[in-house]
């Protein structure tokens, strides 16, 4: 049973997220669509490394173009909106007042709405309520820099934000002091990094830079001027040739790391370097190529990862924990008090490194590692029903948030102990292959091998090499389940026991085997699984975009969409079932029809539309197999009930988990039931 003290129920996990990025564009601007995105991507980090990870959000789209009527800007404790202002907005008097409304209501709250002009057209909007407003102004920059000056100005107004400034302008003050820690013997010697930044901060730059000996006032003390500027700094090191053997250098980057400041390294060197100082290493290194902008980009970004990672481990932070905003060293633990215990962010440090540090008296550990010491769930095997939602817009998210989220979740279930079992197609950019690299980074306190804790079940006729067999030996376990007994070469000769791929939409035939093997796959692992997690999932056309960049409409290749499938088969089955709804999809879709509303999509008039779908019914009725219609799947789920489908949660849990796009809360509230099994 579930652990009482577990972080995972505290009330601090409970609340709403830090931090919430609001990025709103007109439905019909493909260009800022395009830019929402880039935003999004600059703002979060590959999860498998330390970095940046701030959530956000897109507006609601409906057919009829209009905007949502709320924007719900309390999701988070803050949230940050960013209206991309184009052409296409300011055409829309709807859209215009919109945008007016967010901008009041942050100004009446303490959210923060930053506006950024896409085109020369898009001010004010709503010249009554806006017209004082100061955009971005982002249409005077240059076609080819406008995106990363947007995403630098969006990560500066974030930085301010943090910090507790005030809304900015147009000549905004500085979101940080930048520290230089630089050795004068190298000022004048090439490449000249220190005099080639001077020169660049001095033009435009929003950042009030602070530079050491040679700013201090005369009669000043010396030692207590430097501490006082690096304490609220971020801290630039210009590595150069010399740098490691001045003293005061070093004393710059053991002060920063003491006061837990953001630092980036600069690696200038032009010769060999005797000794390396040993505590300029657990820091981030940019090279140096002649570039200031990509190193002050760097700094911002790492300023900002601080202040967000401050936030988000506080949600994690027991009674004597000491939050680490970078991962802790010898350097930074050693002369804390012991017993002491660190919380630093993800990903976790290698054993390697946790063995030397151990030495010191002191523990240091991840929010996710402390999951993993309680391993609630161990042996518990969990269906996952997770993929590309079709409607995924409507709810203001996209194929990047719902893979973000997927890969989030997974992770926090693992570590718990939990055997994740899907199904689906194995290949490069798979979900196989994303989650066990992510594994991977967890396995030196997982203490299982990562095949033993993923199971792919491979449904017949999905081919599976021994190519396949061989390059997934160490990743998952791959079970394949076997062609159904009465599909074979004599309906038509491409229904082998191991054919090579065939379409579904090649015939009515085709289609039919597609989905008996596809049913047989999920009857399987429902029967193998105590419960199942559901995330999005398609139930009509959805446009797939190809390795060249086009789009083709393709429609799911089962009976009926296999998410829904796989809930019908759960449900009868008496297997609890996690219905997450924020992203769309099926799971959104069930949502709808377990609290009293219709949907087309869950109709056969629907549903016909698909390849082959009145053939492949045809063939079904003809040879005697069984047809469960969308009315009888609708009455099979009403009869259920919201608490039917799932006696581990309360009414509370369910309305939360059909709507939040949090992660955290979302491992929260599944853990939380899966523990009472």
């Amino acid at each position: 049973m579930w652990h009482k003290e577990s972080p995972m129920l505290s009330t601090d996990i409970l609340k709403k997220p830090p931090l919430l990025v609001h990025l709103v564009f007109h439905p019909e601007s493909n260009s800022a669509r395009e830019l929402a995105k880039n935003i999004h991507l600059a703002l979060n980090d590959d999860p498998i490394v330390q970095g940046l990870r701030i959530p956000t959000v897109f507006c609601k789209e409906v057919d009829s173009l209009l905007p949502p009527t709320d924007q719900q800007l309390d999701q988070a404790q803050r949230s940050f909106v960013v209206p991309l202002a184009d052409t296409d907005m300011n055409l829309s008097d709807d859209w215009c007042e919109f945008v007016a409304d967010l901008w009041q209501s942050c100004e009446t709250s303490n959210h923060r709405c930053v506006p950024v002009q896409l085109t020369e057209d898009a001010w004010p909007l709503s010249p009554d309520r806006l017209g004082t407003v100061n955009f971005v102004r982002a249409f005077t920059e240059p076609q080819q820099t406008r995106t990363a000056f947007i995403i630098r100005r969006i990560i500066i107004e974030l930085c301010r934000y943090l910090h507790g400034d005030a809304v900015g302008d147009e000549s905004p003050e500085a979101p940080t002091k930048l520290f230089i820690s630089h050795t004068k013997m190298d000022l004048n010697q090439k490449p000249k990094v220190v005099e080639k930044l001077k020169a660049y901060l001095q033009v435009d730059q929003p950042i009030e830079t602070w530079f050491d000996s040679g700013d201090i006032p005369g009669g000043s003390v010396f030692t207590k001027k430097i501490t006082e500027g690096i304490q609220d700094s971020s801290l630039l090191c210009v590595l150069t040739n010399h740098y490691a053997s001045r003293e005061w250098c070093r004393k710059e980057i053991l002060l920063a790391k003491e006061k837990q400041r953001p630092v980036v390294v600069i690696d200038a060197l032009t010769d060999t370097e005797v000794r390396s100082f040993p505590y300029i290493g657990n820091l981030p290194v940019i090279c140096w190529n002649n570039n200031p902008q990509a190193v002050i980009d760097l700094v911002l970004k790492e300023t900002l990862r601080h202040l967000h990672t401050s936030s988000l481990l506080q949600q994690w932070q027991q009674a004597d924990d000491l939050i680490f905003t970078m991962p802790p060293e010898l350097a930074t633990i050693v002369g804390l008090p012991t017993p002491a215990t660190v919380l630093y962010p993800e990903p976790p440090l290698g054993s390697e490194e946790i063995l030397i540090l151990e030495k010191t008296g002191v523990t240091v550990t991840t929010p996710l590692q402390r999951l993993a010491s309680e391993r609630v769930l161990k042996g518990k095997t969990v269906a996952i029903s997770m993929s590309e939602s079709t409607d995924s817009f409507r709810y203001g998210v996209s194929k990047l948030h719902l893979d973000a989220t997927m890969l989030e979740l997974s992770r926090y279930l693992l570590v718990q102990g939990v055997t994740l079992v899907y199904g689906g197609h194995l290949g490069s950019g798979g979900y196989t292959e994303k989650l066990t690299e992510l594994v991977r980074t967890h396995n030196q306190f997982a203490d299982i091998d990562p095949v033993e804790r993923i199971v792919n079940y491979v449904g017949w006729p999905i081919p599976l090499s021994k190519t396949q067999r061989a390059a997934y030996k160490y990743i998952a376990s791959l079970k394949r389940v076997a062609r159904p007994d009465d599909i074979d070469e004599s309906l038509n000769s491409d229904f082998t026991e191991d054919p090579d791929f065939f379409s579904a939409e090649k015939s009515p035939e085709h289609r039919y085997a597609w989905a008996r093997g596809m049913t047989a796959m999920r009857l399987l692992e429902t029967k193998e699984t105590v419960a199942r997690i559901v995330l999005g999932g398609t139930f009509g056309p959805t446009l797939k975009t190809g390795a060249d960049g086009s789009q083709t409409e393709k429609w799911y290749a089962s009976r009926i969409p296999g998410v829904l499938e796989e809930i019908m088969a759960s449900v009868e089955a008496g297997q609890p079932v996690f219905l997450v709804g924020g992203f769309g999809g099926v799971a959104a879709m069930v949502v709808d029809i377990l609290q009293g509303k219709d949907r087309e999509e869950m109709t056969w008039d629907y549903q016909r539309n698909a390849p082959h779908a009145e053939a492949m019914r045809t063939l079904y009725k003809k040879r005697g197999d069984n047809w469960q219609g969308y009315d009888e799947m609708i009455t099979i789920l009403r009869n259920k009930g919201i608490a039917g489908i799932n006696t581990l949660l309360t009414e509370e849990e369910h309305k939360l988990l059909f709507h939040t796009r949090d992660p955290i809360l979302m491992a929260s509230i599944i853990i939380k039931g899966l523990g009472e099994l």
